[in-house]
């Protein structure tokens, strides 16, 4: 057949692809992350992004080779569910998902805080930004009103070449403050950090996967969803390396690493006093991005569980004239103003929240990567459009590495405890209620696996 005689095919291409790949990820939580860790580790911190890269390019692997192997099945959990159980079908989403909307989220929020209490000045309670940015967003994600749904995509490609932009600019000698890049850098040698700063510097990459759910959508989704995963991770290490590197080039590690808002202190020190106004205002809409792109996505997967009884029957209700599932966004949008209250809102809880929220997200991938290898040894006739090259050694050493990085997430002692406890707590409540929901509800075995369907 010639390519003459094939209908057209509407559907996202790959630049569509591309920005929902990085769009989760692009927000003020990853500036963050990547300054403070070039602040606390030097070049170790270097070291940490490349192995948080090379566990999420493995990662990445996995979600192509399972999304296009069920591209009918939108919920991530899915894969799971298909190998290894509903148990860890529903861990998987509430370790990877909806914990780190505990903890991702109001470490986000903060920041937001911080910026706008700063700009504006106003005499308002405390924490009344982070409240009414959430109220505002689940207000409008219920009335399905996706106010960001145009501007996603070049939001996401603008702060991509905003860090590249600032590191070249930095590195190069041409910044604001016009300090010696080689002397900056000189700094980076000393008291270097490695494999404590991993779990900091996954957050730069945590969130790849949730292109996946778009692999129906897709024009071609077997040449374009993996390229968008890969190029999106390799864009994003280039940048964050740029990044990373300019600013450590301008400001002394002390600064990076226990500044509220590093980011802002790089640009001002990279454009001058009017860098930071434009900064901020792109730091606020990629906050609100990140809001917004969670409370869309996170409450369809739960809502979608709730259609197969994985979870409360009443997170699958919608709304009768907007058919958005009102009591999932509702639910979702609880989760970072608990997260907020219980650390305080302190800016001091930021690093905490950031690795404790890149923990259970570990969790979650190691649950995906379990899942990939039960599903190539029980389904090997299931069409395979993409493969994980190196199986079985890739994953295995993926698994490997993210069980190491979560005993050694911790960047100092004192942090120690307050991760676990973060992590622990919330993990813990989720398994009781998760392994009582599948055995008294669902009545169903832990790990008794559900059979795959492809349509």
């Amino acid at each position: 057949m010639t390519t003459s005689s094939k209908p057209a095919v509407a559907g996202l291409g790959f630049s569509a692809l591309f920005a929902a790949a990085i769009g989760a990820i692009v927000a003020q939580i990853g500036m963050v992350s990547s300054a403070q860790g070039i602040g606390i580790g030097g070049w170790g911190f270097v070291g940490a992004l490349f192995i948080a890269f090379a566990i999420s390019m493995a990662n990445a692997f996995a979600y192509a080779e399972m999304s296009l192997m069920l591209p009918s099945q939108g919920s991530l959990s899915s894969f799971a569910e298909a190998a290894i159980g509903n148990f860890p079908a529903i861990m998987l989403v509430f370790a990877g998902y909806v914990t780190p909307a505990i903890f991702g989220l109001p470490a986000e929020l903060i920041l937001a805080d911080t910026i706008l209490t700063q700009a504006l000045g106003l005499p308002l309670p405390a924490h009344f930004w982070p409240v009414a940015i959430v109220v505002l967003f689940a207000a409008l994600n219920i009335l399905g009103t996706d106010v960001f749904a145009r501007v996603q995509t070049v939001l996401s490609f603008v702060v991509l070449l905003f860090l590249g932009v600032v590191g070249i600019v930095a590195l190069s000698g041409s910044a604001s403050a016009a300090p010696d890049p080689a002397a900056g850098l000189a700094q980076l040698s000393h008291e270097i950090t490695v494999f404590g700063l991993v779990a900091l510097a996954f957050w730069v990459f945590a969130g790849i996967e949730f292109v996946t759910p778009l692999v129906t959508e897709a024009r071609d989704a077997r040449r374009d969803l993996p390229r968008a995963m890969f190029l999106g991770l390799t864009a994003l290490l280039v940048v964050q390396l740029l990044f990373v590197l300019g600013a450590a080039s301008l400001l002394p590690r002390e600064k990076l690493a226990t500044a509220a808002t590093p980011h802002l202190d790089v640009a001002s020190a990279v454009f001058g006093p009017g860098g930071r106004v434009f900064v901020a205002v792109l730091a606020l809409l990629a906050s609100a991005s990140l809001i917004n792109t969670v409370l869309a996505a996170v409450p369809r997967m739960l809502a979608g569980m709730a259609d197969n009884g994985q979870v409360f029957p009443l997170l699958k209700y919608r709304h009768p004239k907007f058919g958005t599932p009102v009591v999932a966004i509702l639910f979702v949008a609880a989760l970072p103003l608990v997260g907020l209250f219980w650390s305080g809102g302190s800016v001091e809880a930021i690093l905490p929240l950031m690795i404790a929220a890149s923990v259970a997200w570990l969790m979650a991938y190691i649950m995906a990567q379990v899942s990939l290898m039960v599903l190539r040894r029980r389904h090997p006739e299931l069409p395979r459009p993409f493969k994980v090259p190196g199986y079985p050694l890739v994953p295995l050493l993926a698994i490997a590495g993210m069980v190491f990085v979560i005993a050694n997430s911790s960047p100092a002692p004192e942090m120690t405890r307050a991760i676990a406890t973060y992590t622990g707590v919330v993990l813990l409540v989720f398994a009781v209620v998760g392994a009582v929901w599948v055995k008294a509800v669902m009545k169903k075995g832990l790990f008794e696996p559900v059979k795959p369907h492809l349509g």
